[in-house]
């Protein structure tokens, strides 16, 4: 009896995404969940370039985000400080590929397939985030996040390309009556950013800090003082004198309060700094307000 060799398993074909992977991703809860169960369609070890990705721990949710540039992060950063956001929800995937598709088709576009196969992209959304609308009520938002110079370096066989994936994306919001925009990294604020990431250090802060008592005395003082008049540093300092807490104390609760909005700055004047003057007021929470997401400002 003569044996018929068996064809050698290839490595690489191993590593092609599949139908049968997908439908596994989506039965293990890729993609669905909200605050801390969301479990984002694609994770930073399911990337396999060489780009910049980014695992950052939430301060406003309590889980890991799942970034995939520099772009992202920053505008990350924007959304966890907004106070009318209550989840965001990134690498939000489109499901399902059969709607997608018939997107495409519409548009006589080519829908995206894997590398190395013809199984359609599950096509996802950078961000989805639900906020607190004017009315009060919770609202969808979708939000791409792209480089300008991403599209200037391209061809404009690539550019083409581009625009014809986002068309998609587009459409498949506005199916759902959910308002997509696309956000430049360009357009947003490196000051604000730059500021951001110092305050968000100061996002949790330990309990004894933040009391009623506390932060009540220190807005009472902040009140009462021209601080555009006087450096930074020399404010704390005199404000731990006159509210009985330790200078250290007192920064970490001026910053947290930055924060979380209860004193205002204009964040994209300059940069934070100890040594300088900061112009700040009073300002109640607000979550009837969306400007943190509206693109026009950022886009």
């Amino acid at each position: 009896m003569t044996s018929v060799p068996t064809e050698p398993v290839n490595p690489a074909s191993s590593k092609l995404m599949t139908q049968r992977k997908i439908d596994r991703r989506i039965q293990s809860g890729r993609g669905s969940g909200v605050r801390e169960s969301y479990e984002p369609w694609i994770k930073i070890w399911d990337i396999q370039s060489s780009g910049v990705s980014h695992l950052v721990p939430g301060v406003k949710f309590h889980r890991s985000h799942h970034l995939l540039s520099n772009a992202e992060r920053d505008y990350h950063l924007i959304l966890e400080h907004d106070p009318s956001i209550i989840d965001i929800r990134e690498q939000f995937p489109l499901l399902t590929q059969a709607e997608t598709q018939a997107i495409a088709s519409s548009l006589n576009y080519r829908h995206p397939v894997y590398p190395g196969t013809q199984v359609p992209v599950v096509m996802t959304t950078d961000f989805l985030i639900t906020f607190i609308d004017s009315k009060g009520e919770a609202t969808l938002a979708a939000r791409s996040v792209k480089y300008r110079k991403e599209f200037e370096d391209a061809s404009l066989k690539e550019q083409n390309r581009m625009a014809e994936k986002l068309e998609i994306e587009a459409k498949y919001w506005a199916m759902r009556k959910v308002e997509w925009k696309l956000v430049l990294h360009e357009n947003l604020s490196q000051v604000k950013i730059a500021n951001l990431v110092i305050l968000r250090t100061y996002a949790v802060i330990h309990p004894s800090l933040p009391t009623e008592n506390n932060i009540n005395n220190l807005l009472e003082f902040i009140a009462g003082c021209k601080t555009s008049e006087l450096p930074l540093k020399a404010l704390l300092q005199k404000a731990s004198r006159v509210i009985f807490i330790e200078y250290i104390g007192v920064k970490r609760l001026f910053h947290h309060l930055l924060w979380t909005g209860r004193l205002g700055a204009s964040l994209s004047a300059k940069v934070i700094s100890l040594s300088e003057p900061l112009h700040v007021w009073i300002a109640e929470p607000s979550f009837s307000s969306t400007s943190e997401i509206e693109v026009p400002r950022h886009a």
